[in-house]
C-alpha cells in the first residue's frame, strides 16, 4: 500500500502532533507500507525556520519506504491573526498542489488542526479520485477560537460551514477524543468518526518502572509547549502560595507564553521554579521520570474540556502522579485510570493544595504513579498506529 501522509507539523520538530505522526510513519513501514510524507519545513513553535531550512520552496529526504517532502510556509514569530491565516494557507496551497504532482497513492492520511491544509488536500484528492482519510486531533475552529487565534466572528462562521465538508467527504475519519468523534458524526450525518486516542509514546511504555526516590524536596515537572492553551500561569499562582514549602517545579519547553512566565518569576521573586529548554524526545523520558509528580495542565475555557493532552498518557507511561488541571475528558481518564488528582484549569490554590498533600504523602505519589504505568501498556502509541494502518487497508481494498 502507497500512503500518502500530509502533516503540517512533523519531525524534527518537537510535539504532540509530530510524535502521533512519526508513530503511526513508523508502523506503517514496518507493515511493509511505502509512505510518502508531505509537511512544512521545521519552524514550531517560534516561527522561525530551523538551521538549514527555509532557503528552497521543497526539501526532499528519503529513507529506504519513506519519503518526506518539505514544504516552505510563511512562517513568522508574529502570531497575529492575518500571519496564522498566511501561514496555514501557504501549507494548504503547497499541500495541494503536492497531490497534484506526485505520482498518484493508493490512500491519503491528512491530520488537522489547521483546517485550511485539510481542506485542500480533501478537494486535491477527490479531483485525482484517491480515498482520504481525515485525522481530527483538535476540533477546528472551536480550538483555534478557544486558543485566541481566531477572533473575527464571521471568520470563525465561514470556517465552521468548511469543517462539514472534510468530515462529510472523508473515507473515514479518526478522532483522538470520544466527543470529537461524536461531534464529527454529528456533523458528517453519518457513523463515520473512530476513536483514536493518541496514546503514550512506545519508548515511555517500555521504560522499566521505577518509582520516585521520595527524598529531598517535591518535585513537580512539566515538559512541553508554552502557548495559551496550557494556561501554565497556574505554576506562578501555586508557586506564590508554597514559599514556605521545599516544593519545587521543573518547567522544560518554549513557546508564546515563556518569555511571561520568566517575567512573572523575576517580579515576584519565585526563586523554585525553574525554566529549562527543550530536549530531544528520546531525552524527555529521563527528565520525566527525573521528577516526583508531573503536571498536565489546560487553560480553563469550556472549548477545552474535550481535550487529553498527550503529556497525560507520557506521565501515566512513566509511572509519575499525575496532577491534571484540566475538566472534562482529560479529568475523567485521569480518574478512571486512578493515575492522578485533578484540580480545576488554572486553580493555583488548588495546585499548591495538592503540592502540599504530595510532599507529605510520598507514598500516595508512588501508589498513583504506578497505577498510571499499569494503564499505560494498553494506551501505547503503536497499538493506535496498528489500528490505523488496519483501518487504510480496509479503505484502500473497499475502493479497488
Amino acid at each position: 500500500m502507497r500512503v500518502l501522509l500530509i502533516s503540517q507539523y512533523y519531525a524534527p520538530e518537537a510535539g504532540a502532533t509530530q510524535n502521533r505522526m512519526a508513530a503511526f510513519v513508523d508502523r506503517l513501514i514496518a507493515g511493509g507500507h511505502t509512505v510518502t510524507v508531505v509537511c512544512e519545513q521545521p519552524n514550531h513553535p517560534a516561527g522561525v525556520f530551523h538551521e538549514g531550512f527555509g532557503r528552497r520552496p521543497v526539501m526532499t529526504e528519503r529513507r529506504g519506504s519513506l519519503t518526506v517532502h518539505r514544504l516552505w510556509v510563511a512562517a513568522s514569530p508574529e502570531k497575529t491573526t492575518l500571519r496564522r491565516l498566511a501561514f496555514y494557507a501557504s501549507f494548504g496551497i503547497g499541500a495541494g498542489a503536492a497531490i497534484a504532482t506526485l505520482p498518484r497513492h493508493d490512500v491519503i492520511f491528512v491530520t488537522s488542526p489547521p483546517l485550511p491544509g485539510a481542506l485542500a488536500v480533501g478537494v486535491a484528492a477527490r479531483l485525482r479520485r484517491v480515498p482520504f482519510v481525515l485525522d481530527v486531533r483538535d476540533l477546528w475552529p472551536a480550538a483555534a477560537e478557544a486558543l485566541g487565534e481566531l477572533s473575527n466572528a464571521r471568520l470563525i462562521r465561514a470556517f465552521e460551514h468548511a469543517e462539514r465538508w472534510p468530515y462529510r467527504s472523508a473515507e473515514r475519519v479518526t478522532a483522538t477524543t470520544r466527543p470529537f468523534c461524536t461531534h464529527i458524526d454529528a456533523v458528517a450525518g453519518r457513523a463515520t468518526a473512530m476513536h483514536l486516542p493518541n496514546g503514550a509514546l512506545d519508548s515511555l511504555v517500555e521504560l522499566p518502572y521505577r518509582p520516585p526516590d521520595g527524598d529531598g524536596p517535591l518535585c513537580i515537572g512539566y515538559a512541553g509547549n508554552f502557548g495559551i492553551a496550557q494556561g501554565l500561569d497556574i505554576v506562578t499562582d501555586a508557586a506564590e502560595r508554597l514559599r514556605d514549602r521545599d516544593i519545587r517545579f521543573i518547567l522544560l519547553g518554549d513557546g508564546p507564553q515563556r518569555a511571561e512566565i520568566e517575567r512573572r518569576c523575576s517580579e515576584a521573586s519565585l526563586d523554585k521554579i525553574e525554566l529549562r529548554p527543550g530536549v530531544p524526545v528520546e531525552e524527555v523520558g529521563r527528565f520525566l521520570q527525573s521528577c516526583d509528580a508531573l503536571l498536565v495542565p489546560l487553560r480553563a475555557h469550556a472549548l477545552l474540556g474535550d481535550f487529553i493532552p498527550s503529556k497525560l498518557y507520557d506521565a501515566m507511561a512513566v509511572g509519575r502522579a499525575a496532577v491534571v488541571a484540566a475538566s472534562g475528558e482529560a479529568a475523567a481518564l485521569t480518574l478512571e485510570c486512578k493515575c492522578g488528582v485533578v484540580v480545576g484549569p488554572q486553580d493555583g490554590k488548588g495546585l499548591a493544595t495538592i503540592a502540599r498533600r504530595f510532599a507529605d504523602d510520598r507514598e500516595l505519589v508512588a501508589r498513583l504513579g504506578a497505577a498510571g504505568k499499569d494503564a499505560s501498556r494498553d494506551l501505547a502509541r503503536s497499538r493506535q498506529a496498528g489500528r490505523l494502518s488496519e483501518m487504510l487497508v480496509e479503505v484502500t481494498a473497499a475502493r479497488r
